[in-house]
């Protein structure tokens, strides 16, 4: 197990940034989901289609005898089809508008931190304190390379990846985590955890 060299820790803003994290992921995904799950009235449409297709199944096994009856169960089962087009097309472009204005809000929510918070570390990383022995006596130079240097391992390789990682380390005056990638940990973890869920729920 690695051992992170704290130097200093804002533990309460650490701990307010995760319960921020979560919450908004959980009230997004939450509202997410409900948008994206099937109303009652899809639902009984889904179990009306899935009662005239076995009904027209049954009367065409009766042959030319029951043409009339079957014909008449075709029509139906195309209206109700269309039907449920209908309502799936509708439910998706509410899931897309609710969706845009979600990721919108999160933005907000991720200037008024970085804003917030512009210039702190939340955990600061000891540069003393990386490679094969302690040292003490170093320049401020070496030990913020020290430090640099084992984030870059330890975030390897988010530290290399996209623009994101590069935002959230941007103004911070020593090496170390800003606001923005705890508050990101946070809805990444619960997220994954509801992602989950969400499966479970709209398959059923």
């Amino acid at each position: 197990m690695i051992e992170v060299p704290i130097l200093e820790i804002r533990t309460f803003d650490v701990v307010v940034l995760m319960i921020v994290g979560a919450l908004l992921e959980v009230v997004t995904k939450g509202i997410l989901i409900g948008v994206k799950s099937k109303s009652q009235t899809e639902r009984k449409a889904d179990a009306k289609l899935h009662q005239l297709n076995f009904e027209a199944a049954k009367t065409r096994s009766l042959g030319p005898s029951a043409f009339v009856e079957t014909s008449k169960l075709e029509r139906q089962i195309l209206t109700k089809e269309r039907e449920i087009a209908k309502i799936a097309e509708s439910r998706k472009d509410r899931s897309n508008r609710i969706n845009g204005f979600i990721g919108r809000f999160g933005y907000l929510i991720y200037i008024v931190v970085f804003v917030s918070y512009y210039g702190l570390n939340v955990l600061s990383i000891d540069g003393t304190r990386v490679g094969d022995a302690a040292m003490i006596a170093m320049s401020s130079e070496e030990e913020k390379e020290r430090a640099t240097a084992f984030l870059q391992g330890f975030l390897f390789p988010l530290s290399y990846i996209g623009i994101g990682m590069r935002l959230a380390r941007f103004g911070l005056p020593t090496p170390g985590f800003g606001a923005l990638l705890v508050l990101w940990s946070a809805q990444t973890t619960v997220g994954k955890l509801i992602d989950g869920i969400e499966v479970l729920i709209l398959n059923t």
